[in-house]
């Protein structure tokens, strides 16, 4: 029977959390109809289906998470429709009673994503308690040799999830560390303190208060904190700043909106800060590169990622070709994006295939601040708020509209004097605007 696989949808994907199945047992499926959302690492998408037929049977039910290419739901022509959503086909009586969580034990119940164990939680008659994983985070303890009763799952119902292994083996590679600080400490102290007394000490971690708010994050926030924290640690970072004067163009975008009519396009600040980055990522190629395995990779396409806030995180969907398309154009594209990332419909294309980002909170208010780079691009714009400033026009103090911008960018590609030619050149267009039009 034709199965809906949990494809990939994004590049970085490994494995994805059903949040709402759109179809329920018994209904048809034509090919391309959308029968599900999910939530991966990047943003909640749509699964399509790629056949025809009745929906029999949905083996990952609403909260579940699956991998890359595992079935997620059963098509066939109707006569065999079962309509609990359970998390996998149901596994053979042998199976049902509750099983230590030997190797064996995982690859029986693979599919299911649950394995058994003895630890002391509740469960049924001989003590026993069934632990959820996912199958990525199944595998991943197989190969670490991790006993499951020792983690505590974050996913939904409990469920032990690839984040969870990740913490583990990153607190087990960290405690000898710990040991021999504290061996250390020990030996350079005149009077060494009883193991009581270093046991007392106060934790680092803060105790959870009753009345404080747990939150669980999703799988998008994990993987932003995620790729935050390895872009921090993995990439050198080094930034530059500089004043544009937005006088010129602002008067131009009034101008050209005013024309635009009521059912025109309307140019936005950041369209502009958009189009002027992309010729400037023209001139300054390497700007629009990306450093992978000691390599430099220059871009020929100039894809502008731009920043957007959403509820559940923030996501960049790229403008592609932005420094060959009109401005119009442009603007109607970013328009487009930024409602599909407001709305959850952004598509793995509208997010992949980046070269360079812009994070503006000019509309905050913010008088200045620094972004973090989203690797593998080389460097990312920061726009802050443009202010009405005193500046020497001719010797003369004048009223002007000033916008600090900040480059954050990767010293394995950039350098300082290109950076700071890259911000004269973006500063040479937003200053004489109508080059924008070209």
């Amino acid at each position: 029977m034709p199965e809906v696989n949990m494809p990939r949808l994004s590049d970085t994907m490994q494995e994805g959390t059903i949040t709402r199945w759109l179809k329920k047992p018994g209904d048809e499926i034509k090919k391309g109809e959308v029968v599900a959302e999910v939530e991966t690492d990047k943003a909640n998408m749509e699964i399509e289906s790629f056949s025809n037929g009745i929906l029999e049977q949905i083996l990952v039910a609403e909260g579940e998470t699956a991998p890359i290419g595992q079935p997620i739901a059963i098509l066939g022509t109707g006569a065999n429709v079962k309509s609990s959503q359970a998390a996998a086909p149901e596994a053979p009586e042998a199976q049902r009673a509750p099983v230590p969580a030997t190797s064996a034990t995982f690859s029986s119940l693979s599919q299911s994503g649950v394995v058994a164990s003895n630890g002391n939680g509740h469960g049924n008659e001989n003590g026993s308690t069934m632990i959820k994983i996912s199958p990525l985070a199944r595998r991943m303890a197989e190969e670490h040799a991790i006993d499951l009763n020792v983690l505590k799952g974050s996913g939904p119902a409990g469920r032990i999830v690839r984040d969870d292994i990740e913490d583990y083996l990153e607190q087990r590679t960290l405690q000898p560390a710990v040991a021999q600080s504290v061996a250390q400490v020990a030996q350079v102290t005149p009077v060494a303190l009883p193991v009581a007394a270093v046991a007392s000490q106060p934790s680092v971690q803060p105790a959870v208060a009753e009345d404080d708010e747990v939150r669980t994050l999703s799988t998008m926030q994990k993987t932003i904190a995620r790729r935050l924290t390895e872009s921090k640690s993995t990439v050198p970072h080094f930034y530059i700043g500089n004043d544009i004067d937005m006088t010129d163009i602002l008067a131009m975008r009034q101008q050209l909106n005013a024309n635009a009519g009521e059912g025109g396009v309307k140019v936005s600040v950041n369209d502009l800060i958009v189009k002027a980055c992309a010729l400037a990522l023209e001139k300054f190629p390497e700007a629009n590169g990306s450093y992978r395995d000691g390599q430099f990779i220059l871009h020929k396409q100039v894809n502008v990622g731009i920043a957007v806030d959403i509820p559940s995180g923030l996501v960049v969907p790229v403008i592609r070709d932005a420094n060959i398309k009109g401005l119009r154009t442009l603007a109607r594209d970013a328009k487009a994006l930024i409602a599909k990332a407001q709305a959850g419909k952004l598509t793995p294309t509208d997010l992949d295939g980046g070269t360079f980002s812009i994070s503006n909170l000019g509309m905050m208010d913010v008088s200045d601040f620094i972004a973090v780079i989203n690797p593998p691009q080389a460097a990312i714009l920061a726009v802050a708020a443009t202010r009405k400033t005193f500046v020497p026009v001719d010797g003369q103090p004048v009223i002007r509209d000033i916008m600090h911008v900040t480059l954050s960018a990767d010293h394995r590609i950039l350098y300082g004097a290109t950076v700071a030619r890259f911000l004269q050149e973006v500063k040479r267009l937003l200053q004489n605007p109508y080059a924008l039009l070209g």
